[in-house]
């Protein structure tokens, strides 16, 4: 008996080590006695794509296709259809005010501008907290208060320069002639001298060094002040005060006044805020929900920018020639007045579709090349199983927060939904559940190179891989595309068939190399 339950036992254990070695990937790594890193060329672990075809998850959308809603600052000059007319695609719908557009345009490149100074800060931000080292978490411990006297010393009064008589300036107070105030850039001025210059409307300069050159000045206009308490004193020269010579005529900046101090105590406020959130320490849990919160963010600029950016290219083909085209075939069922335009955000203009339906599939970022208007998709009916034809009528050009797309792209890019239009959409209905597959074999195969996913890593973002550089062990960085099955990645460059590659876990950099022999690491 204990003959037989040896053997059961060494049965046991082979088939352990059996599944063990099934679950390798197929990749053994290993050095020679001489400590040699093993190389094996690109084009034994690469394959190329020659898949020709996309699907996504889909399904039967509403059959609105087309929404028209006013900016701000828009006008339509001319309106081309009326309620209940059928359109074909192409149709001229409406026209706006060239000039109109244009404020359009201007502010929306601004708005773009905006977001991308804010995005670069924000990626700022993320960069910082992606190199800072985490501190070791501190046990708490009471703190027991210092006994304190029963009264405590008041604070003295700051001491500051006030100016508030005019007997302390040179000058009549006339255009040609201001009061002149020699101050520092510590000076305030009270509310009392204000109120004079208020009421006689005089021009005063406030300056810092000579009067004929100053270091810096400040020009106050009595007929711009507002009241002041007699009692107020206010800070002259804050930080970014106008220098000596920026001054201008026409500058509301140059008043001293509360909306100016308000507006540089948020800045100072902001500015203290981000000087203590980068001396900021994190625990590893702590700066890992930094990190994350921190990504969230930038993600969420870089949609704002992206919309925006979309925003701008429709403005800007409207711009050509101010009209707005049908962009499908369908019925007129909102058209609204030129000259009483809605005001509470409903459309303008809208336009559903004809005989047929619309559909909404998504495509991978990876894949906005490759896919174009017009182009064919099949649709089948996860319920019935029938199949349908569409064609390709608008491709988002915004970020959709859609899951439903499972191709070859890569699955940490955005993705996009389009719409496609199904002529003949006998048995289906709005809201059916559909397998939506785009044939690009018109397009030639993908010819690009992919390699394992295994030989490739990447930290903060950036992929590389260890390649032979003369006989050396280099770690070269790759750009790095689409997803191939799961398990191949695409790279676009970087790397070539003729290179030789380690796999890239146990080496170092600058370490000998030695040609595989066998196909194995």
């Amino acid at each position: 008996m204990k003959k037989k339950k040896r053997i059961k036992i060494i049965i046991i254990a082979v088939l352990v080590v059996a599944v063990a070695a099934g679950s390798i990937t197929g990749v053994v790594y290993y050095r020679n006695s001489k400590g040699l890193a093993s190389v094996m060329s690109v084009s034994m672990i690469s394959t190329t794509n020659d898949y020709t075809s996309m699907t996504s998850g889909g399904m039967v959308c509403d059959d609105a296709c087309q929404t028209i809603n006013l900016k701000d600052g828009q006008k339509v000059t001319e309106v081309y259809v009326t309620k209940d007319q059928q359109v074909k695609a192409g149709d001229k719908l409406l026209a706006y005010d060239v000039t109109s557009l244009s404020l359009s345009v201007e502010m929306k490149q601004l708005e773009i501008q905006s977001l991308e100074n804010q995005l670069a800060s924000e990626k700022q931000k993320l960069d910082k907290l992606k190199n800072t080292k985490p501190v070791e978490k501190q046990p708490e411990t009471p703190v027991t208060p210092e006994p304190q006297p029963d009264t405590q010393p008041s604070a003295p009064d700051e001491q500051h320069d006030v100016i508030s008589d005019l007997s302390e300036a040179k000058g009549s107070g006339t255009e040609d002639d201001p009061y002149v105030f020699t101050c520092t850039e510590a000076s305030y001025v009270s509310g009392k001298l204000l109120n004079t210059l208020s009421e006689k409307s005089a021009v005063a300069r406030f300056v810092i060094g000579d009067a004929d050159a100053p270091d810096m000045e400040l020009i106050v206009r009595g007929d711009r002040l507002g009241g002041y308490d007699e009692s107020d004193e206010i800070k002259l020269f804050l930080a970014g005060t106008t220098t000596a010579g920026d001054a201008s005529d026409d500058t509301e900046g140059s008043e001293p006044s509360d909306i100016k101090t308000d507006s540089a105590t948020e800045q100072t406020a902001q500015t203290e805020a981000d000087t203590a959130a980068e001396e900021k320490t994190y625990t590893a849990d702590e700066l890992k929900d930094a990190i994350k919160e921190q990504t969230r963010s930038v993600a969420d600029v870089d949609l704002q920018k992206r919309i925006a950016q979309a925003d701008l290219k429709e403005l800007q083909s409207e711009l050509e020639d101010g009209v707005v085209y049908a962009k499908k075939d369908g019925i007129v069922t909102t058209v609204c007045d030129p000259a009483n335009p809605p005001q509470d955000g409903t459309p303008f203009l809208q336009l559903s579709g004809a005989s047929g339906l619309y559909i909404s599939g998504t495509i991978g970022e990876l894949d906005l090349d490759t896919v174009k208007v017009g182009q064919s998709v099949s649709a089948v009916n996860y319920m019935t199983g029938d199949t349908y034809e569409g064609t390709i009528s608008e491709i988002s050009n915004v970020p959709s927060d859609s899951v439903n797309y499972y191709g070859d792209s890569n699955p940490n890019s955005s993705f996009y939904e389009y719409t496609a239009y199904i002529e003949n959409p006998q048995n289906l209905k709005k809201g059916d559940s559909l397998e939506l597959t785009i044939d690009t074999s018109s397009e030639g195969s993908d010819s690009g190179l992919y390699i394992d996913k295994s030989y490739v890593r990447t930290e903060n973002g950036q992929s590389y891989i260890y390649k032979d550089d003369n006989g050396k062990l280099k770690k070269q960085s790759v750009k790095t595309g689409k997803s191939l099955w799961g398990s191949y990645v695409e790279i676009k460059s970087g790397l070539t068939n003729d290179d030789y590659i380690a796999f890239p876990y146990g080496v170092r950099e600058g370490e000998k190399t030695k040609v595989s022999e066998d196909g194995m690491y």
